[in-house]
């Protein structure tokens, strides 16, 4: 359902959907055709998060209360195995029911970081319970008759994980449908620097090889003094991957997110977009 003859573009931002998809469409020429969405499962879920999206929703379900505290005993993984937030996942479910078409779920990502109350080593957690509330929250949704969902499965990259490995918190390929990673370019930073997207990539590439299974860079973007370069190695690099099926860049500058990871934050960035990325992706039909 998501197989496309070149990569998808996609952008997750703090800007109304319809409106910012034109503006990047004109700026670039490429409508994205991926939407990335969030959702707190502690809060309500509203439809309009979804047909809001203008294009394929990726909806990241973070099994959370509304708060940035990691330390959330109630939202521990042995409490979501344990059924105890079902009510409020099964809302999440019938909403994506509801709306009916494709939605691509990131359930629980980067839990290989210990910034999430669903990470490894905070409330408590294990990978073993990590498997077991992954598994308890997709037999929910498919009960729930939940069957337009595509299942995304995406730790943090290598670099700046705070677990090593990733195999221990694989849910088995009955219960995912795409992999995928949070990873940033990032140059002159306590990692060191990174000049290309290979740099940044390649070593959690290595990992996911083998669960055979479509790659989406599920969440990128790039910053700091080389991010025009870093950008430009991304086409070939991408090209390089064909296993890669997408991508959902983060357009959005702090205090939305982190760092400024925009590929238009300087000409000169969006330059390199242009040439590298934007000719050789899927996008929506400009309007």
């Amino acid at each position: 359902m998501l197989k496309e003859a070149k990569p998808v573009f996609g952008v997750t931002s703090h800007k109304p959907a319809a409106a910012e998809s034109d503006e990047i469409a004109t700026e670039t020429g490429c409508r994205p055709k991926w939407r990335g969405v969030y959702a707190s499962i502690g809060a309500p879920f509203e439809l309009s998060r979804l047909t809001e999206a203008a294009g394929i929703p990726f909806l990241t379900v973070q099994p959370k209360a509304l708060s940035t505290k990691v330390e959330q005993k109630s939202w521990s993984l042995a409490s979501v195995a344990a059924g105890k937030q079902d009510a409020k996942l099964r809302a999440v479910a019938h909403t994506i029911v509801e709306y009916g078409d494709l939605v691509v779920i990131r359930y629980a990502p980067e839990m290989n970081g210990n910034w999430s109350p669903w990470a490894a080593g905070v409330n408590g957690n294990t990978p073993a319970q990590y498997i077991e509330a992954w598994r308890h929250v997709v037999t929910l949704f498919r009960e729930a008759g939940a069957t337009n969902v595509l299942w995304l499965w995406a730790p943090n990259i290598s670099r700046g994980a705070t677990v090593k490995g990733i195999s221990q918190f694989w849910p088995g390929t009955s219960w995912v449908d795409l992999v995928g990673f949070t990873g940033y370019g990032v140059s002159k930073s306590s990692f060191g620097s990174e000049l290309t997207a290979g740099q940044t990539f390649d070593p959690t590439m290595k990992l996911l090889a083998r669960y055979k299974k479509p790659v989406v860079l599920a969440e990128t973007g790039s910053n700091g003094v080389n991010k025009s370069e870093w950008i430009v190695s991304l086409g070939p690099w991408m090209r390089a991957n064909p296993n890669v099926i997408g991508l959902i860049w983060t357009q959005a500058p702090p205090p939305h997110s982190s760092a400024d990871w925009r590929f238009d934050e300087t000409p000169s960035s969006l330059k390199a977009f242009k040439k590298s990325l934007a000719p050789r992706m899927t996008c929506l039909s400009l309007r």
